[in-house]
């Protein structure tokens, strides 16, 4: 299954949403944005996680392995392995259940109005995540809305730490537009399998404080892209430097895989979508174009199902880090480039 969602005992599919129907078109749709209660229970993650020591069995019996664990999810009737392929935590090492990571939502924003859109895990259970709408979002050019949002994920099996970012998301296309986050941003914020929860939530509440003028600011800049014109040439040269295209050295060509992706981002800076308002002709039509192409077309397999490792990617991995490059390049200059290495697109 290209998907990966995960699946209850009885076969129901680990996730719920409120609007527009997700990409695995799986789980359960809801009338309304949801609370955190309703989202735990409509997505079936409302179970409980457990660390158990790990032990192996030889000629001299049973023996356990000194602190190491396994985590598993308790299904009601047995237990489920989120720890596998040989992954394993430690002593230390301390279960974020469910229900305390969702609970962020309704403490950070201090209702109980529902603001989750969208939540599900992956595998076994062993990624968990969910999507908050924010209460303010900006319109670019006077029509471009972009709605901000609260992005939450955490892994069950010791491969990372409960993580809250900022998402900005473009109505038009639903592409993942980037805030320019880095590792290191305060508007990002890891909390690592240790501790208490209480002990994190209030440096997670001052995230979440700055975050309308970390957003507002991400907005300002996003406001200068419209300003800056950018020809279809120039544009071309900032999808090859975005996307890392490799040309030969000796015919200054792109490779057949490479033409393909130049020509499918050129396709869609022509589109509707990236003609909304004024944008037509600036590096704001450019960058929406190229996240476009890799939130919705670079996560496709060849079949045209999406692929779970690239949706994950563009997220956190290899292709967010493309949008990230987009955001910075979008502000540079292109004009030379195209005139010195035009590209001709069939």
């Amino acid at each position: 299954m290209a998907h990966n969602i995960a699946q209850t005992k009885d076969n129901e599919w680990m996730t719920a949403w409120s609007g527009s129907t997700p990409w695995h078109k799986l789980g359960t749709q809801t009338e309304g944005l949801m609370t955190s209660q309703e989202a735990l229970a409509k997505a079936h993650l409302d179970w409980v996680v457990e660390k158990h020591p790990l032990r192996y069995i030889d000629e001299g019996g049973i023996h356990t392995v000194p602190e190491t664990y396994g985590v598993f999810r308790n299904d009601g009737e047995k237990l489920v392995p989120l720890t596998r392929n040989g992954k394993a935590v430690g002593k230390v090492w301390k279960a974020w259940q469910n229900v305390d990571a969702f609970s962020y939502v309704d403490e950070l924003f201090q209702t109980q109005e529902g603001k989750i859109e969208v939540c599900g895990a992956l595998g076994n259970g062993e990624k968990v995540w969910l999507l908050a709408r924010m209460p303010n979002n900006i319109v670019l050019g006077g029509v471009d809305t972009i709605n901000q949002f609260l992005l939450i994920t955490n892994t069950h099996d010791g491969t990372g730490s409960l993580v809250i970012m900022l998402t900005p998301i473009r109505v038009v296309c639903q592409n993942t537009l980037n805030m320019a986050i880095s590792q290191g941003s305060e508007y990002m914020w890891r909390v690592r399998h240790t501790g208490k929860k209480d002990e994190h939530l209030s440096a997670i509440q001052r995230v979440f404080m700055e975050a309308n003028t970390a957003f507002y600011q991400w907005g300002e800049q996003a406001a200068q892209l419209i300003d800056i014109e950018m020809t279809v040439e120039e544009s071309k040269e900032y999808f090859i430097d975005t996307l890392q295209l490799k040309r030969n050295e000796e015919t200054g060509e792109l490779a057949t895989r490479g033409k393909g992706m130049l020509n499918k981002c050129v396709a869609l800076l022509a589109g509707d979508n990236n003609k909304v308002g004024d944008m037509e002709g600036t590096a704001w039509a450019a960058y929406n174009a190229v996240t476009e192409y890799i939130d919705h077309h670079a996560t496709e397999l060849r079949n045209g199902d999406k692929s779970i490792k690239r949706m994950e990617s563009a997220l956190f991995g290899p292709l967010a880090r493309r949008k990230q490059a987009a955001w910075t390049n979008a502000f540079g200059d292109y004009s030379e480039a195209a005139a010195l290495q035009a590209v001709v697109v069939e």
